[in-house]
């Protein structure tokens, strides 16, 4: 026998000490604790044991009140085989006795009474073939809420290869679960939130909840974003999961569990990843594998269903074997065979263009029959009507209004309105669909109230906590209110721009004097609604004095600045008038964004543009001198310093 790849010779106990999966051998056993893509140039064949989904060993599986819960086990050999090999699969109490004993653990075996193998644990692996087809485990509800169980499956080899008296066992975990929480009361229209788990927490979505009953504000959270591919070698298409989405399922009680037990449905976007396979050129029998093996992943790690988002295939004119040309009614063949082995799961579909979304009817099924809802994904825009291009689609499965909600729109209120979500209510849209939150930059309370107003007349609150991307646990933030702003700050600009203005009342545009610095101190004006401002900018002696103020917002947390505003009226003692301005007339936003990371830190963004009788815009905010409606001042000479945005730091 060959020895190669960290491949070595073992006793018969150190099969059970590894932590790869169960192989068979001829006099010997055969320990593989690497990667397997190399095993081909081993004498002889081997086998192993694997659970579908990439789950590895000790993977929980959760049960959910009475509902039943499965596995998927397949046995893969070191090479293809010559001949047919029949594997036959067994629960194994033995095994897990043994596991215990050599891992100095002690899972207790689930009870036998609630498991059992489909086809009585019996697969094939084919002539000219490495893998079986996957066998269900099935494990039926059962043992005590919160105890964690564990399931051994070994198996025995008859055919290309010879069973050694010692094979690996795969072990899973079993959790049981308290039953999903139910809202008392159904509503019409449901909320999604697409999550870019690359960069932020699903468990972010969680800590919104309605004022009145304290239920989730979210009715769906979506993993954003597994991918489908195809195998190089085999032509198989698959799921692909990158580090980040691996991490997630790898974690899935401390990531999705916590979701669910909010009554949240957490499901896996599905996304085209830059070859050919994409959820449109698939055959049928491409299709009918895909589905199941989406049903693997759905099992395994307590998924509550899948989002489709066409996107990033690259689709062929020619296509490959397996593929067929992209069509609507592929998609919807692919949704049909979903349904088919997953008919309890939500199945959505995320469509920016018609073309990429599924339409038509497989077996007396229409693509509005067969989803649970669609979303149109064109962000900030509102597409009433398109639902009637989709067969049978109703638009109570429809979301017509997708909002983005990152830094890219403000946060999101760039381009949403409540008459617009008024509207999708009266029409009878059932859907309304989030993307992208950012929950450690804004705070989304006033944002989601301002929707939740319009479709449950409700408000929605934040618990004031945040999770890192990778984070279990919750760390404290700051909520923003108009006691929020209340106290002394410093400021500092990240960019100024010095601009003198001569005695011929010409500004020169081309000094820049560095960053600029000040302290302010916000005083309450009006309980809840604005705010004194002393001490902003260039000239303390004049606003420390005369307080310019500012509007808070309960609709959305933020304060703006009327401009120009007159911060002193001329009198006797002060015969002169004073204005704050920013270079121009009108009322301007200035948002104040909060660093959740930090309560006592946040940054101004000051919006407006300024235009200073010449050439040029900049953005800024500064108090001007202004005397009689000129800029000439006997006693100060008039400067101003056009600044981007500034870093504020609580005192």
């Amino acid at each position: 026998m060959k020895y190669l790849n960290n491949i070595k010779l073992s006793l018969v106990a150190a099969a059970f000490v590894c932590t790869g999966t169960v192989f068979t051998g001829c006099e010997d056993d055969l320990t593989i604790s690497g990667p397997t893509d190399k095993l081909e140039t081993v004498d002889g064949v081997y086998g192993y044991v694997r659970s579908a989904a990439g789950a590895r060993e000790l993977t929980p599986i959760s049960l959910f009140g009475d509902k039943a819960g499965t596995g998927h086990i397949f046995f893969e050999l070191t090479k293809a085989a010559e001949q047919d090999v029949t594997v036959t699969f067994k629960i194994d109490k033995d095994a897990l006795t043994a596991y215990n004993e050599a891992n100095n653990t002690s899972y207790e075996m689930y009870p036998a009474d609630k498991l059992s193998l489909a086809n009585g644990g019996k697969v094939t692996v084919k002539a000219g073939e490495k893998k079986s087809a996957s066998v269900e485990l099935n494990i039926n509800a059962g043992g005590t809420i919160g105890s964690t169980y564990a399931v051994a499956v070994s198996a025995t080899v008859d055919g290309g290869a010879t069973a050694s008296a010692n094979n690996q066992t795969y072990i899973y975990l079993v959790k049981p679960q308290p039953a999903y929480p139910v809202r008392t009361t159904e509503r019409d229209i449901k909320t999604l939130c697409f999550v870019e788990v690359n960069d932020e927490n699903i468990l972010n979505c969680g800590e919104y909840t309605m004022a009145k009953d304290g239920t989730a504000f979210f009715d769906v959270v979506s993993i954003f974003a597994a991918n489908i591919n195809v195998d190089s070698k085999t032509g198989r298409v698959h799921i692909f999961c990158n580090e980040q989405v691996s991490f997630l399922l790898k974690n899935a009680d401390q990531f999705i569990r916590p979701l669910q037990a909010k009554g949240i449905k957490v499901n896996m976007s599905i996304l085209g990843n830059h070859d050919e396979a994409g959820m449109s050129n698939l055959s049928k029998e491409a299709a009918e594998d895909f589905a199941k093996e989406l049903k693997a992943y759905a099992d395994i790690y307590g998924l509550d269903g899948f989002d489709f988002d066409d996107e990033y295939t690259d689709y062929s004119e020619n296509p490959s074997p397996g593929f067929e040309e992209r069509s609507s009614e592929n998609y919807c063949r692919l949704i049909y065979e979903c349904r088919k082995v997953m008919p309890d799961k939500l199945l959505g579909v995320y469509e920016y263009l018609m073309y990429d979304a599924p339409n038509g009817t497989v077996e007396g099924k229409s693509a509005g029959e067969l989803v649970d809802y669609m979303c149109y994904g064109t962000y900030q825009r509102y597409v009433k009507g398109r639902e009637t291009n989709f067969t049978g689609l109703p638009k109570s499965k429809y979301g017509p209004y997708s909002l983005k909600i990152n830094e890219e729109y403000s946060g999101g209120w760039s381009g949403f309105n409540q008459e617009t979500i008024q509207d999708l209510k009266d029409a009878g849209y059932g859907l309304q669909v989030f993307y992208n939150p950012k929950p450690r930059a804004y705070s989304y309370d006033h944002y989601f109230t301002a929707v939740s107003k319009v479709l449950y007349d409700d408000e929605v609150e934040w618990t004031g906590k945040y999770y890192d991307r990778t984070g279990f646990s919750a760390i404290d933030g700051t909520k923003v209110t108009y006691e929020s702003y209340l106290g002394e700050w410093s400021a500092t600009s990240t960019n100024s721009l010095y601009v003198y203005i001569d005695e011929e009342n010409n500004p020169r545009w081309w000094d820049w004097g560095g960053s600029q610095k000040f302290d302010i101190r916000i005083e309450e004006k009006e309980a809840g609604k604005s705010y004194y401002v002393y001490g902003w900018g260039t000239y303390p002696e004049i606003t420390n004095k005369y307080p310019l103020v500012m509007e808070y917002s309960d609709y959305d947390g933020s304060i703006s600045i009327s401009c120009p505003q007159t911060i002193h009226e001329a009198d006797e003692t002060d015969p002169v008038t004073w204005e704050m301005r920013l270079g121009t007339y009108g009322k301007v936003g200035v948002w104040v964004f909060y660093d959740y990371t930090n309560p006592i830190s946040g940054s101004i963004n000051v919006g407006g543009t300024v235009n200073m009788n010449g050439p040029g815009n900049r953005w800024g905010i500064d108090p001007c001198y202004l005397q009689d409606g000129t800029y000439a001042a006997p006693d100060i000479d008039v400067k101003y310093h056009i600044t981007e945005n500034y870093t504020l730091l609580k005192k």
